[in-house]
Protein backbone atom coordinates (compact mmCIF):
# COMPACT_ATOMS: atom_id res chain seq x y z
CA UNK A 1 0.00 0.00 0.00
CA UNK A 2 1.42 3.39 -0.98
CA UNK A 3 2.11 5.95 1.75
CA UNK A 4 -0.24 8.91 1.29
CA UNK A 5 0.51 10.97 4.36
CA UNK A 6 3.34 12.01 6.70
CA UNK A 7 4.49 8.99 8.73
CA UNK A 8 6.87 8.25 11.53
CA UNK A 9 8.51 4.96 10.61
CA UNK A 10 9.22 2.12 12.99
CA UNK A 11 12.82 3.21 13.39
CA UNK A 12 11.89 6.78 14.26
CA UNK A 13 12.41 8.29 10.79
CA UNK A 14 9.85 10.65 9.27
CA UNK A 15 8.50 9.72 5.81
CA UNK A 16 7.19 12.47 3.50
CA UNK A 17 4.98 11.18 0.63
CA UNK A 18 6.02 12.02 -2.91
CA UNK A 19 4.85 11.33 -6.45
CA UNK A 20 4.17 7.67 -7.22
CA UNK A 21 6.03 5.39 -4.85
CA UNK A 22 8.81 7.83 -4.09
CA UNK A 23 9.13 10.00 -1.07
CA UNK A 24 11.56 11.72 1.24
CA UNK A 25 12.74 10.28 4.52
CA UNK A 26 14.11 12.46 7.30
CA UNK A 27 16.39 10.20 9.29
CA UNK A 28 17.05 11.12 12.91
CA UNK A 29 20.41 10.20 14.32
CA UNK A 30 20.92 8.37 17.60
CA UNK A 31 18.83 9.32 20.64
CA UNK A 32 16.32 11.37 18.70
CA UNK A 33 13.27 9.08 19.07
CA UNK A 34 10.35 10.62 20.81
CA UNK A 35 11.02 9.22 24.25
CA UNK A 36 12.91 10.54 27.24
CA UNK A 37 15.91 11.21 25.05
CA UNK A 38 16.79 14.53 23.42
CA UNK A 39 16.67 15.37 19.72
CA UNK A 40 19.13 15.59 16.88
CA UNK A 41 19.53 16.78 13.33
CA UNK A 42 17.50 15.26 10.51
CA UNK A 43 19.17 13.86 7.39
CA UNK A 44 17.16 13.76 4.16
CA UNK A 45 17.27 10.55 2.08
CA UNK A 46 15.24 9.26 -0.85
CA UNK A 47 13.17 6.05 -0.71
CA UNK A 48 11.38 4.41 -3.59
CA UNK A 49 9.43 1.56 -2.06
CA UNK A 50 7.00 0.85 0.75
CA UNK A 51 9.57 -0.92 2.82
CA UNK A 52 10.48 1.35 5.73
CA UNK A 53 13.13 -0.97 7.07
CA UNK A 54 16.27 0.83 8.13
CA UNK A 55 19.80 -0.45 7.99
CA UNK A 56 20.67 1.46 11.17
CA UNK A 57 22.26 -0.85 13.71
CA UNK A 58 20.87 1.01 16.72
CA UNK A 59 18.37 -1.70 17.69
CA UNK A 60 18.55 -0.58 21.29
CA UNK A 61 16.94 2.75 20.23
CA UNK A 62 13.93 1.15 18.48
CA UNK A 63 10.58 2.63 19.64
CA UNK A 64 8.15 0.34 21.40
CA UNK A 65 4.96 -0.96 19.79
CA UNK A 66 2.92 1.51 21.81
CA UNK A 67 5.16 4.38 20.70
CA UNK A 68 4.78 3.41 17.05
CA UNK A 69 1.01 3.22 17.39
CA UNK A 70 0.81 6.63 19.06
CA UNK A 71 3.06 8.24 16.47
CA UNK A 72 1.01 6.75 13.65
CA UNK A 73 -2.21 8.01 15.20
CA UNK A 74 -0.80 11.52 15.66
CA UNK A 75 0.69 11.54 12.16
CA UNK A 76 -2.57 10.52 10.50
CA UNK A 77 -4.46 13.23 12.37
CA UNK A 78 -1.94 15.96 11.57
CA UNK A 79 -1.65 14.79 7.97
CA UNK A 80 -5.38 15.30 7.47
CA UNK A 81 -5.18 18.80 8.91
CA UNK A 82 -2.29 19.72 6.59
CA UNK A 83 -4.26 18.39 3.63
CA UNK A 84 -7.27 20.56 4.57
CA UNK A 85 -5.04 23.64 4.53
CA UNK A 86 -3.53 22.79 1.15
CA UNK A 87 0.03 22.75 2.54
CA UNK A 88 2.44 20.90 0.23
CA UNK A 89 5.91 21.84 1.51
CA UNK A 90 6.62 18.33 2.80
CA UNK A 91 10.23 18.87 3.87
CA UNK A 92 9.46 21.96 5.95
CA UNK A 93 6.39 20.21 7.45
CA UNK A 94 8.43 17.20 8.51
CA UNK A 95 11.10 19.28 10.20
CA UNK A 96 8.56 21.44 12.04
CA UNK A 97 6.50 18.38 13.13
CA UNK A 98 9.66 16.71 14.39
CA UNK A 99 10.52 19.83 16.40
CA UNK A 100 6.95 19.91 17.75
CA UNK A 101 7.11 16.33 19.07
CA UNK A 102 10.79 16.24 19.96
CA UNK A 103 11.52 15.28 23.54
CA UNK A 104 8.04 14.06 24.45
CA UNK A 105 7.99 11.06 26.77
CA UNK A 106 5.39 8.31 26.70
CA UNK A 107 2.97 10.06 29.05
CA UNK A 108 3.15 13.26 27.04
CA UNK A 109 2.67 11.34 23.76
CA UNK A 110 -0.44 9.57 25.20
CA UNK A 111 -1.85 12.92 26.31
CA UNK A 112 -1.10 14.49 22.93
CA UNK A 113 -2.65 11.58 21.06
CA UNK A 114 -5.79 11.63 23.15
CA UNK A 115 -6.34 15.38 22.75
CA UNK A 116 -8.07 16.05 19.40
CA UNK A 117 -7.45 19.81 19.64
CA UNK A 118 -3.73 19.42 20.35
CA UNK A 119 -2.98 18.16 16.82
CA UNK A 120 -5.08 20.91 15.26
CA UNK A 121 -3.31 23.55 17.38
CA UNK A 122 0.08 22.15 16.38
CA UNK A 123 -0.86 22.16 12.70
CA UNK A 124 -2.05 25.77 13.00
CA UNK A 125 1.24 26.74 14.64
CA UNK A 126 3.29 24.94 11.99
CA UNK A 127 1.22 26.49 9.19
CA UNK A 128 2.00 29.92 10.64
CA UNK A 129 5.72 29.17 10.68
CA UNK A 130 5.57 28.01 7.06
CA UNK A 131 3.78 31.23 6.07
CA UNK A 132 6.51 33.30 7.75
CA UNK A 133 9.15 31.41 5.79
CA UNK A 134 7.20 32.00 2.59
CA UNK A 135 6.87 35.73 3.30
CA UNK A 136 10.58 36.06 3.97
CA UNK A 137 11.37 34.42 0.66
CA UNK A 138 9.07 36.54 -1.51
CA UNK A 139 8.22 40.17 -2.17
CA UNK A 140 4.75 41.66 -1.91
CA UNK A 141 3.92 40.73 -5.52
CA UNK A 142 4.82 37.09 -4.97
CA UNK A 143 8.13 37.27 -6.81
CA UNK A 144 11.37 35.93 -5.38
CA UNK A 145 12.93 38.45 -3.06
CA UNK A 146 16.16 40.02 -4.27
CA UNK A 147 19.20 39.96 -2.05
CA UNK A 148 20.05 43.65 -2.14
CA UNK A 149 23.77 43.30 -1.49
CA UNK A 150 24.27 40.53 -4.06
CA UNK A 151 22.17 42.48 -6.54
CA UNK A 152 24.31 45.58 -5.98
CA UNK A 153 27.55 43.65 -6.34
CA UNK A 154 26.34 42.16 -9.63
CA UNK A 155 25.36 45.58 -10.94
CA UNK A 156 28.76 46.96 -9.90
CA UNK A 157 30.61 44.24 -11.79
CA UNK A 158 32.21 46.67 -14.23
CA UNK A 159 33.29 48.97 -11.40
CA UNK A 160 34.63 46.16 -9.23
CA UNK A 161 36.69 44.62 -12.05
CA UNK A 162 39.37 47.16 -11.13
CA UNK A 163 39.50 46.00 -7.51
CA UNK A 164 42.68 44.22 -6.49
CA UNK A 165 44.94 43.83 -3.49
CA UNK A 166 45.69 47.13 -1.76
CA UNK A 167 48.54 47.62 0.64
CA UNK A 168 47.67 49.33 3.91
CA UNK A 169 50.92 51.16 4.42
CA UNK A 170 51.58 54.73 3.41
CA UNK A 171 50.08 58.10 4.16
CA UNK A 172 46.34 58.54 3.85
CA UNK A 173 44.44 61.50 2.45
CA UNK A 174 40.64 61.51 2.74
CA UNK A 175 37.96 63.56 1.02
CA UNK A 176 34.41 64.48 1.96
CA UNK A 177 31.59 63.00 -0.11
CA UNK A 178 28.74 64.28 2.06
CA UNK A 179 28.67 65.97 5.42
CA UNK A 180 28.24 62.88 7.59
CA UNK A 181 24.92 61.97 5.99
CA UNK A 182 23.64 58.46 5.34
CA UNK A 183 21.93 58.45 1.95
CA UNK A 184 18.33 57.29 2.35
CA UNK A 185 15.12 57.33 0.31
CA UNK A 186 14.11 60.53 2.14
CA UNK A 187 17.21 62.76 2.15
CA UNK A 188 19.03 62.05 -1.11
CA UNK A 189 16.69 63.44 -3.74
CA UNK A 190 15.69 67.09 -3.16
CA UNK A 191 12.06 67.42 -4.23
CA UNK A 192 11.51 70.92 -2.74
CA UNK A 193 14.06 73.32 -4.29
CA UNK A 194 12.19 73.37 -7.59
CA UNK A 195 8.41 73.60 -7.31
CA UNK A 196 6.77 70.42 -8.61
CA UNK A 197 3.15 70.81 -9.80
CA UNK A 198 0.54 68.64 -8.11
CA UNK A 199 -0.63 67.20 -11.43
CA UNK A 200 2.86 65.94 -12.32
CA UNK A 201 1.70 62.38 -11.81
CA UNK A 202 -0.84 62.77 -14.62
CA UNK A 203 1.61 63.50 -17.42
CA UNK A 204 5.40 63.48 -17.33
CA UNK A 205 8.54 62.16 -19.01
CA UNK A 206 12.04 61.76 -17.64
CA UNK A 207 14.97 63.66 -19.17
CA UNK A 208 18.63 62.77 -18.82
CA UNK A 209 20.56 63.56 -15.65
CA UNK A 210 22.28 66.98 -15.57
CA UNK A 211 25.44 67.31 -13.54
CA UNK A 212 27.39 70.34 -12.37
CA UNK A 213 30.34 71.89 -14.19
CA UNK A 214 33.78 71.69 -12.63
CA UNK A 215 37.17 73.16 -13.46
CA UNK A 216 39.52 71.51 -15.90
CA UNK A 217 41.97 69.11 -14.30
CA UNK A 218 45.33 69.98 -15.83
CA UNK A 219 47.74 67.75 -13.95
CA UNK A 220 47.47 64.82 -16.38
CA UNK A 221 48.25 67.22 -19.25
CA UNK A 222 51.59 68.19 -17.77
CA UNK A 223 52.78 65.21 -15.70
CA UNK A 224 54.20 61.85 -16.74
CA UNK A 225 51.45 59.51 -15.49
CA UNK A 226 51.64 55.71 -15.28
CA UNK A 227 48.90 53.31 -14.11
CA UNK A 228 50.17 50.05 -12.61
CA UNK A 229 48.46 46.98 -11.17
CA UNK A 230 50.03 47.43 -7.76
CA UNK A 231 52.47 49.89 -6.23
CA UNK A 232 54.86 49.31 -3.35
CA UNK A 233 55.17 51.51 -0.30
CA UNK A 234 58.31 53.21 -1.58
CA UNK A 235 59.67 54.21 -4.98
CA UNK A 236 63.42 54.75 -5.06
CA UNK A 237 65.80 55.97 -7.71
CA UNK A 238 69.36 57.26 -8.14
CA UNK A 239 70.12 60.87 -9.04
CA UNK A 240 73.29 62.48 -10.27
CA UNK A 241 75.26 64.12 -7.49
CA UNK A 242 78.22 66.50 -7.54
CA UNK A 243 81.08 66.00 -9.96
CA UNK A 244 84.70 66.83 -9.29
CA UNK A 245 87.52 67.65 -11.68
CA UNK A 246 87.39 68.11 -15.45
CA UNK A 247 88.74 66.51 -18.55
CA UNK A 248 91.48 68.49 -20.30
CA UNK A 249 93.91 68.36 -23.21
CA UNK A 250 97.19 66.96 -21.92
CA UNK A 251 100.65 66.84 -23.42
CA UNK A 252 102.47 63.67 -24.17
CA UNK A 253 103.64 62.03 -20.98
CA UNK A 254 101.77 64.53 -18.79
CA UNK A 255 99.59 63.48 -15.86
CA UNK A 256 95.94 63.09 -16.67
CA UNK A 257 93.53 65.09 -14.48
CA UNK A 258 91.42 63.16 -11.96
CA UNK A 259 87.65 63.34 -12.39
CA UNK A 260 84.91 61.86 -10.24
CA UNK A 261 81.15 61.98 -9.85
CA UNK A 262 78.63 60.75 -7.26
CA UNK A 263 75.14 59.31 -7.06
CA UNK A 264 72.40 60.25 -4.59
CA UNK A 265 69.54 57.92 -3.70
CA UNK A 266 66.10 59.49 -3.43
CA UNK A 267 62.66 58.08 -2.65
CA UNK A 268 58.93 58.76 -2.74
CA UNK A 269 56.39 57.21 -0.36
CA UNK A 270 52.98 55.89 -1.36
CA UNK A 271 49.89 57.84 -0.39
CA UNK A 272 46.22 56.95 -0.45
CA UNK A 273 43.22 59.07 -1.40
CA UNK A 274 40.08 57.56 0.08
CA UNK A 275 36.51 58.19 1.16
CA UNK A 276 33.32 56.34 1.93
CA UNK A 277 29.59 56.77 1.60
CA UNK A 278 26.77 55.06 3.47
CA UNK A 279 23.40 54.16 2.01
CA UNK A 280 20.37 52.27 3.25
CA UNK A 281 19.40 49.02 1.60
CA UNK A 282 16.01 50.58 0.87
CA UNK A 283 17.68 53.37 -1.07
CA UNK A 284 19.65 50.86 -3.15
CA UNK A 285 16.52 48.81 -3.74
CA UNK A 286 13.86 51.46 -4.37
CA UNK A 287 15.93 54.29 -5.90
CA UNK A 288 17.96 52.30 -8.41
CA UNK A 289 18.27 55.09 -10.98
CA UNK A 290 19.29 57.66 -8.37
CA UNK A 291 21.75 55.22 -6.84
CA UNK A 292 23.40 54.53 -10.20
CA UNK A 293 23.80 58.27 -10.74
CA UNK A 294 25.26 58.73 -7.25
CA UNK A 295 27.76 55.92 -7.79
CA UNK A 296 29.05 57.69 -10.90
CA UNK A 297 29.12 61.03 -9.08
CA UNK A 298 31.15 59.58 -6.22
CA UNK A 299 33.65 58.02 -8.61
CA UNK A 300 33.91 61.33 -10.46
CA UNK A 301 34.40 63.16 -7.16
CA UNK A 302 37.23 60.82 -6.21
CA UNK A 303 38.99 61.60 -9.51
CA UNK A 304 38.41 65.36 -9.12
CA UNK A 305 39.57 65.47 -5.50
CA UNK A 306 42.55 63.29 -6.32
CA UNK A 307 43.54 65.56 -9.20
CA UNK A 308 43.16 68.61 -6.95
CA UNK A 309 45.42 67.02 -4.31
CA UNK A 310 48.01 66.07 -6.91
CA UNK A 311 47.86 69.61 -8.36
CA UNK A 312 48.55 70.98 -4.88
CA UNK A 313 51.61 68.70 -4.58
CA UNK A 314 52.66 69.76 -8.07
CA UNK A 315 52.45 73.44 -7.12
CA UNK A 316 54.37 72.65 -3.95
CA UNK A 317 57.34 71.59 -6.09
CA UNK A 318 57.26 74.84 -8.08
CA UNK A 319 60.02 77.41 -7.70
CA UNK A 320 59.36 81.15 -7.73
CA UNK A 321 60.74 83.92 -9.89
CA UNK A 322 64.27 84.66 -8.69
CA UNK A 323 65.28 87.23 -11.32
CA UNK A 324 66.98 87.62 -14.69
CA UNK A 325 69.00 90.28 -16.49
CA UNK A 326 65.66 91.69 -17.64
CA UNK A 327 64.97 93.05 -14.16
CA UNK A 328 64.81 96.82 -14.04
CA UNK A 329 65.04 97.20 -17.81
CA UNK A 330 61.43 97.42 -19.07
CA UNK A 331 59.27 100.49 -19.08
CA UNK A 332 55.64 99.83 -18.06
CA UNK A 333 56.00 96.03 -18.20
CA UNK A 334 52.82 94.05 -18.95
CA UNK A 335 51.76 90.44 -18.37
CA UNK A 336 53.36 89.37 -21.60
CA UNK A 337 56.73 90.64 -20.28
CA UNK A 338 56.23 88.77 -17.00
CA UNK A 339 55.69 85.43 -18.78
CA UNK A 340 58.77 86.03 -20.95
CA UNK A 341 60.94 86.75 -17.91
CA UNK A 342 59.97 83.49 -16.19
CA UNK A 343 60.62 81.57 -19.42
CA UNK A 344 64.07 83.17 -19.60
CA UNK A 345 64.79 82.05 -16.02
CA UNK A 346 63.86 78.46 -16.80
CA UNK A 347 65.89 78.30 -20.01
CA UNK A 348 68.87 79.69 -18.12
CA UNK A 349 68.65 76.55 -15.96
CA UNK A 350 68.55 74.45 -19.16
CA UNK A 351 64.86 73.57 -18.94
CA UNK A 352 62.49 73.89 -21.87
CA UNK A 353 59.20 75.53 -20.83
CA UNK A 354 56.37 74.27 -23.03
CA UNK A 355 53.16 74.69 -20.99
CA UNK A 356 51.50 77.81 -19.54
CA UNK A 357 48.69 77.48 -16.97
CA UNK A 358 46.34 80.44 -16.39
CA UNK A 359 43.07 81.06 -14.61
CA UNK A 360 40.33 81.80 -17.18
CA UNK A 361 39.93 85.38 -15.89
CA UNK A 362 43.65 86.07 -16.33
CA UNK A 363 43.57 84.59 -19.83
CA UNK A 364 40.81 86.93 -20.96
CA UNK A 365 42.21 89.92 -19.11
CA UNK A 366 45.49 89.50 -20.97
CA UNK A 367 43.77 88.71 -24.24
CA UNK A 368 41.67 91.88 -24.10
CA UNK A 369 44.50 94.26 -23.13
CA UNK A 370 44.94 97.03 -25.73
CA UNK A 371 47.55 99.68 -26.49
CA UNK A 372 46.91 103.39 -26.87
CA UNK A 373 45.77 102.82 -30.44
CA UNK A 374 43.16 100.20 -29.41
CA UNK A 375 45.17 97.25 -30.73
CA UNK A 376 45.35 94.02 -28.77
CA UNK A 377 48.77 93.56 -27.19
CA UNK A 378 48.79 89.84 -26.47
CA UNK A 379 48.78 87.71 -29.62
CA UNK A 380 47.29 84.22 -29.37
CA UNK A 381 47.21 81.59 -32.06
CA UNK A 382 45.82 78.07 -32.37
CA UNK A 383 47.66 74.95 -33.44
CA UNK A 384 46.00 71.53 -33.73
CA UNK A 385 43.11 72.79 -31.63
CA UNK A 386 45.35 74.15 -28.87
CA UNK A 387 45.86 77.81 -27.96
CA UNK A 388 49.48 78.84 -28.31
CA UNK A 389 51.07 81.80 -26.52
CA UNK A 390 54.73 82.57 -27.23
CA UNK A 391 55.13 78.99 -28.51
CA UNK A 392 53.70 77.78 -25.15
CA UNK A 393 50.69 75.49 -24.93
CA UNK A 394 48.01 77.32 -22.93
CA UNK A 395 45.87 75.48 -20.35
CA UNK A 396 43.13 77.39 -18.55
CA UNK A 397 41.84 75.99 -15.25
CA UNK A 398 39.97 77.32 -12.24
CA UNK A 399 42.40 75.27 -10.13
CA UNK A 400 45.00 77.96 -10.91
CA UNK A 401 44.98 80.93 -8.53
CA UNK A 402 43.82 84.22 -10.05
CA UNK A 403 46.72 86.62 -10.54
CA UNK A 404 49.29 83.81 -10.78
CA UNK A 405 50.64 81.76 -13.66
CA UNK A 406 52.60 78.54 -13.90
CA UNK A 407 55.21 77.73 -16.51
CA UNK A 408 56.56 74.18 -16.74
CA UNK A 409 58.38 71.63 -18.83
CA UNK A 410 55.96 68.75 -19.31
CA UNK A 411 56.78 65.14 -18.41
CA UNK A 412 59.24 65.75 -15.56
CA UNK A 413 56.74 65.54 -12.70
CA UNK A 414 56.00 61.81 -12.16
CA UNK A 415 52.74 60.13 -11.11
CA UNK A 416 52.34 56.40 -10.54
CA UNK A 417 48.91 55.18 -9.50
CA UNK A 418 46.75 52.08 -9.09
CA UNK A 419 43.22 51.73 -10.51
CA UNK A 420 40.40 52.79 -8.23
CA UNK A 421 39.43 50.22 -5.60
CA UNK A 422 35.79 49.79 -4.48
CA UNK A 423 34.82 47.74 -1.43
CA UNK A 424 31.37 47.10 0.05
CA UNK A 425 30.73 46.04 3.63
CA UNK A 426 29.26 46.78 7.04
CA UNK A 427 30.66 48.94 9.82
CA UNK A 428 29.67 51.14 12.74
CA UNK A 429 29.32 54.90 13.11
CA UNK A 430 30.47 56.25 16.47
CA UNK A 431 29.32 59.66 17.72
CA UNK A 432 31.36 61.40 20.39
CA UNK A 433 34.74 60.53 21.87
CA UNK A 434 34.86 60.98 25.62
CA UNK A 435 32.24 59.85 26.26
CA UNK A 436 30.81 58.02 23.25
CA UNK A 437 27.21 59.20 22.89
CA UNK A 438 25.92 56.89 20.18
CA UNK A 439 26.93 53.84 18.16
CA UNK A 440 25.04 52.88 15.00
CA UNK A 441 25.67 49.51 13.35
CA UNK A 442 25.09 49.23 9.61
CA UNK A 443 23.71 45.69 9.71
CA UNK A 444 21.17 46.48 12.44
CA UNK A 445 20.00 49.57 10.58
CA UNK A 446 19.76 48.09 7.07
CA UNK A 447 22.71 50.17 5.91
CA UNK A 448 25.88 49.37 4.05
CA UNK A 449 28.98 51.41 3.34
CA UNK A 450 31.04 51.66 0.19
CA UNK A 451 34.73 52.53 0.45
CA UNK A 452 36.40 54.07 -2.60
CA UNK A 453 40.17 54.52 -2.57
CA UNK A 454 43.30 54.67 -4.68
CA UNK A 455 47.02 54.38 -3.88
CA UNK A 456 49.52 56.58 -5.70
CA UNK A 457 53.03 58.02 -5.79
CA UNK A 458 53.99 61.49 -7.05
CA UNK A 459 57.36 63.19 -7.11
CA UNK A 460 59.79 65.53 -8.85
CA UNK A 461 63.40 64.39 -8.92
CA UNK A 462 65.90 66.80 -7.37
CA UNK A 463 67.82 67.52 -10.62
CA UNK A 464 64.52 68.71 -12.15
CA UNK A 465 63.77 71.32 -9.49
CA UNK A 466 63.32 74.57 -11.38
CA UNK A 467 61.42 72.98 -14.25
CA UNK A 468 58.18 74.27 -12.67
CA UNK A 469 57.80 77.96 -11.80
CA UNK A 470 54.73 79.66 -10.34
CA UNK A 471 54.77 83.42 -10.00
CA UNK A 472 52.49 86.41 -9.46
CA UNK A 473 52.06 88.76 -12.40
CA UNK A 474 52.33 91.80 -10.14
CA UNK A 475 55.57 90.62 -8.47
CA UNK A 476 57.38 89.84 -11.72
CA UNK A 477 56.25 93.10 -13.39
CA UNK A 478 57.49 95.06 -10.39
CA UNK A 479 60.90 93.39 -10.74
CA UNK A 480 61.04 94.17 -14.47
CA UNK A 481 60.07 97.83 -14.16
CA UNK A 482 62.73 100.46 -14.74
Amino acid sequence: MKKKYLQFLSNGDVFIPGEGDTGTRLRFRRHCHFNNGGGAAAVETEVDEEDDEDDDNDEDDEPTKEERALLKKITVRMGKEFKKRGIKDKTSIAVLVANELKGLNMDELRKFGADQTAAIASVTKIAGELEKIKQRMTTGDGKAKINVINDMIEKRATDIEAIFKSKTKGKEVTFNVRAAAVMTTDNTIDETTNAIPADLIESFSIAEFVGKRFGRQYIYDIADRTVVAEIDQYKTWLEEGDEQGAFAIVAEGATKPLVSTALVRNKAEAKKVAGKYIITEEFAKFRKNAYNIIRNLVMDKLVRDYNALISTDFQGEAAGYTGTVLDGTITAPNDYDAIGAVAAQMETLNFIPDTLILHPQDKWRIRLTKDAEGRYLFPMTTENGMTIVLSLRLITSTYQTIGEFTLAEGGLYKIEEEPISVRIGYGITVTGASPVTNVVGDFDNNQLRVIVEMFFLSYLATPNVGSIVTAEFATVKAALAV
